[in-house]
């Protein structure tokens, strides 16, 4: 399940840096999984929530999903001018590059 809320959208459109920091977590609990999340970095450099996905496993294919799904909503095109930060998780090195 991928999300991503207009106001979010909206506002990295209108006034974030181009930093995209990338991250998941595990879901514990009767319903385990993963959750994918990213995020910017506003005009007031604070953190500034973009979009998340729920996932049942971290891989190279959920990254490369989630990231496609993200660049065709914040209208990115061409990832060179903008700051990728990552804690190296699974898959996310190769899909990022």
């Amino acid at each position: 399940m991928y999300i991503c809320l207009a106001a979010c959208k909206q506002g990295w459109l209108e006034g974030c840096r181009p930093f995209i920091g990338l991250d998941g977590c595990y879901i514990k609990g009767p319903h385990p999984g993963e959750i994918l999340t990213v995020v910017a970095i506003d005009a007031n450099n604070r953190m500034f929530p973009m979009a998340y996905e729920i996932v049942e496993v971290e891989n190279n294919n959920t990254w490369k999903w989630f990231l496609e799904l993200l660049s065709v909503d914040l209208k990115i095109e061409n990832s060179k001018g903008y700051i990728f930060m990552t804690d190296k998780q699974n898959g996310l090195i190769d899909v990022v590059d």
